[in-house]
């Protein structure tokens, strides 16, 4: 019993010396004499002013905790009055007894009411001293034992807080408003970190054009400003590091911007070293337009305005301190579906490579709309020249880019290419989007085209065939126009030189040639129209057309051979063959201005067997050895056809029709080889 009573009686010593220690801590210890000492260490530290304008409270039981009230950190010296940082209420507490072992045991910290105004100016900010060492200050010596410190904390809240970033260079203010941080357990040691979980949301508030008047560090909020807060939050489930192993448990995140959530799993290895995460990534289907809105971003205007209506993703991802790969990839925007991998094979320089395939596209829907132009007061006046564009000579001179593209349809100005393969190699001012493939109109597309932004001035080399294609349904998709029809073959090699699209389309050079087999021109049919010619030669009275359906003009063969000289397209040789009829000529296009200027020779081929082909008013006996010179003036979107009066004068129609037609032959000969020619 004796042993007992001893016990007890030290007990009770101990425990009657740990309660006359606590109130004589309370009684005698008054941490707000220590506040001119804090505020005074802060000012040498840091040459910012540290200011407690609320009382300091230290409290002993659960913890050995202290709480400070109405908190003001002074900005950068330069960066303007208004605080870096404003608290209202903080407190940490500390267990006492855990200390001997190394363990460090904190309770939750708890910050109330903070704001925190980040202001940066290119190359400098108010918060980078903060993190500067003074050279008074003595290094610590390094830990040998091998062993760290092991910490505990309860948990951290964070609440009513606001960070609010400017960016006086870009005069931009960006605002984190209502912020509210959670967290669970946090327990770091040698072996392993922890934390339990994490809890954030707040709101989210760019301004693009700050006001005049703000001051450095200021939200900058204007009537300008159209833009709403947007609410975000973050959720992250227990994350597990081995500090051993240098493994990453897996975790999940969810992060929700607006309307616009994202889905992460991750988890990781070697995290001392290459920190590998592997993971996948999901954005639920969401509509892209309402997204841009949320985020402040006006959606563009749209010939369609039903596009941008859905937008969904699925990938797992690798990503290590060096590179980002995208696997099993699937990508939904509207009625687009995008599969394949692609991914930075070096974060530094950004290096892109890619292998997708798109089921189909069309751009079409989602360009800007087509205006239309008012009436021009003086329609003979040609509309004003857009001004040139200038190439991102920087950025292409940057790209690294490596990959492929597979398209199994594809609308662009109407036309509809179809099992599309599109490599794209881009590397030190190098680009090159070729050799592509497709389907176009029945027949096939084989294009290649180089960039080389490397010169002072960039070079553009175009390398690009047709064969077999459907003209008619080309035409009609390009041009709405239904009065060409055959089957064509094309090649077009030309080069330009130029900083601005304008200087390249004027500096064009290079070979062009056409090929259109078993044709038809829509619209006239050119034969008959002869025939009337030859009835008037012979006095006789022109029969009237009988045939139902569209005129037409079939021929054999139209081939269109000539050269890009410095933006003007030159036609060397135009010829087209029919049964009955044969026209040549030459002439040139600028390519600029689409001032046109051709000179061109229609005459009968041969006459047919009788004299009369199928279908026809008469014969061509009087046209046998006649030809028809025409000109065509004018511009593309508005040519014009004639023929050439003078020239006809000369010759033998000239003569016949003076004497036998007068100018009834003229004007018939004329409206109808303008239908052919110009419409």
């Amino acid at each position: 019993m004796r042993i007992f009573r001893i016990v007890a009686i030290v007990a009770g010593t101990l425990v009657a010396g740990v309660l006359l220690g606590i109130i004589a801590l309370l009684l005698f210890v008054d941490p707000n004499r220590y506040r001119g000492d804090i505020e005074k260490a802060a000012k040498e530290h840091s040459a910012r002013v540290l200011t407690l304008h609320g009382k300091l409270e230290l409290k002993v039981f659960p913890w050995l905790a202290l709480s400070v009230h109405d908190v003001e950190l002074s900005n950068r010296p330069g960066f303007g009055k208004q605080p870096f940082l404003t608290v209202q209420n903080a407190s940490i507490g500390v267990k006492l007894l855990p200390l001997l072992s190394q363990r460090l045991e904190v309770s939750r910290v708890k910050l109330e009411g903070a704001n925190i105004n980040l202001v940066t100016r290119g190359g400098q900010n108010n918060w980078q001293d903060l993190g500067e060492e003074s050279q008074d200050t003595p290094k610590k010596p390094a830990d040998s034992s091998g062993l760290g410190t092991a910490v505990s904390i309860e948990g951290v809240d964070v609440s009513k807080t606001s960070v609010v970033y400017s960016d006086e260079v870009k005069k931009s203010t960006t605002e984190l408003g209502n912020l509210e941080l959670h967290t669970g357990r946090l327990e770091t040691g040698p072996a392993r970190t922890a934390l339990e979980k994490v809890e954030l949301h707040g709101t989210y508030l760019a301004h693009t054009a700050p006001a005049a008047d703000t001051q450095p560090g200021s939200s900058g909020t204007g009537a300008a400003d159209v833009a709403k807060p947007l609410a975000f939050s973050l959720n992250a489930s227990a994350l597990a590091l081995d500090n051993q192993a240098h493994t990453l448990a897996p975790t999940k995140i969810e992060v929700k911007v607006g309307d616009f959530a994202v889905d992460v799993s991750v988890s990781g290895e070697k995290m001392s070293t290459e920190r590998v995460m592997t993971g996948s990534i999901t954005v639920p289907k969401t509509s892209a337009r309402k997204l841009l809105q949320s985020l402040g971003i006006a959606p563009p205007i749209t010939r369609d305005p039903g596009v941008l209506s859905a937008l969904a993703l699925q990938t797992n991802f690798r990503v290590t301190r060096k590179q980002l790969q995208l696997s099993a990839l699937q990508l939904t925007l509207d009625d687009t579906q995008v599969q394949g991998t692609a991914g930075i094979d070096d974060l530094d320089t950004s290096a892109l490579r890619f292998d997708l395939n798109v089921n189909g596209i069309n751009v079409d829907r989602y360009r800007a709309p087509v205006e239309k132009a008012p009436a021009a007061k003086h329609p003979s006046s040609p509309p004003p020249a857009a001004p040139p564009t200038p190439l991102p000579l920087e950025t292409l001179r940057k790209l690294d880019v490596n990959g492929t593209l597979h398209v199994a349809s594809a609308t662009f100005s109407n036309l509809v290419f179809t099992d599309v393969v599109m490599p794209l190699v881009a590397k030190d001012g190098h680009i090159r989007l070729g050799p592509t493939q497709a389907r176009l109109y029945g027949g096939t597309y084989n294009g290649d085209i180089v960039l080389d932004a490397r010169p002072v001035q960039a070079q553009l080399s175009l390398n690009e065939h047709l064969h077999g294609t459907d003209i008619g349904a080309l035409v009609k998709a390009a041009f709405d126009s239904a009065r060409l029809s055959g089957r064509a073959d094309a090649d077009v090699a030309v080069t330009g030189v130029g900083n601005t699209d304008d200087a390249i389309k004027r500096s064009l050079t290079g070979k062009i040639g056409v090929n259109v087999k078993q044709g038809a021109i829509v619209g006239v049919d050119i034969v008959f129209e002869l025939q009337r010619v030859n009835a008037l030669l012979k006095r006789q009275i022109p029969a009237q057309r009988t045939a139902t359906g569209p005129a037409l003009t079939h021929f054999n063969a139209l081939q269109m051979n000539g050269g890009l000289d410095k933006g003007v397209l030159r036609i060397d040789d135009l010829q087209m063959a029919a049964d009955f009829l044969k026209v040549h000529g030459r002439g040139t296009l600028d390519t600029v201005s689409e001032a046109i200027n051709y000179q061109l020779v229609a005459a009968v081929n041969k006459l047919p067997a009788g004299n009369a082909p199928a279908g026809a008013g008469g014969g061509l006996d009087a046209l046998g050895a006649v030809e028809v010179p025409l000109t065509i003036t004018g511009t593309m979107s508005s040519p014009t056809v004639r023929p050439d009066i003078g020239a006809l004068a000369k010759g033998k129609l000239g003569q016949e029709v003076q004497q036998k037609a007068g100018d009834l032959v003229k004007k018939k000969l004329g409206d109808k080889l303008k239908d052919l020619f110009g419409r």
